[in-house]
């Protein structure tokens, strides 16, 4: 199956508050779904957050939180952040890992080329190119202890942004 994953993993719960600071300041649509709707090409909303072994993920399928290059060192003060890009349709893949409000490791590989790196290679890297959506699902595994399928089962709630971006 071929994914348009994106988004980030929190480590631990994120409020409404923090939700209502990403771009588009979205807010609770009251509709809900599981990862295979908000991983899919057809996703109706602007965001999904949804809770799963300690960690809080924020799929972002416009890619609008994962832009905002703020986002992320904010929301990993204090915890870790895992951001993922998966999309086998353009071939991109990457990654980002925060560890208390500092990148360690960013990378993004589109077309079997590194085209943004940085930090140096991870442990949890090793045997992982980024060169298909396994790659992806294996370092958000081995980094967070949270496999996609996981992640995919959940129940998402959907978030519609109430402000243009």
């Amino acid at each position: 199956m071929g994914w348009n994953a994106a988004g980030l993993l929190v480590e631990g719960e994120v409020g409404s508050d923090v939700l209502a600071a990403l771009p588009g300041a979205p807010q609770a649509s009251g509709e809900k779904g599981s990862g295979d709707e908000v991983f899919s090409n057809s996703f109706p909303a602007d965001y999904a957050v949804a809770t799963v072994g300690g960690w809080t993920v924020l799929a972002d399928p416009w890619i609008s939180a994962l832009y905002d290059e703020t986002l992320s060192p904010r929301l990993a003060e204090g915890r870790r952040v895992l951001t993922f890009i998966a999309n086998s349709v353009t071939s991109t893949y990457g990654m980002g890992w925060y560890v208390d409000g500092a990148v360690v490791r960013d990378v993004l590989v589109v077309e079997g080329e590194t085209v943004a790196e940085e930090g140096v290679p991870l442990p949890e890297e090793d045997g992982i190119g980024l060169y298909e959506e396994d790659d992806v699902f294996a370092l958000i595994s081995r980094l967070t202890g949270v496999d996609f399928g996981t992640i995919v089962d959940a129940e998402y709630r959907f978030l519609s942004n109430t402000t243009a971006e």
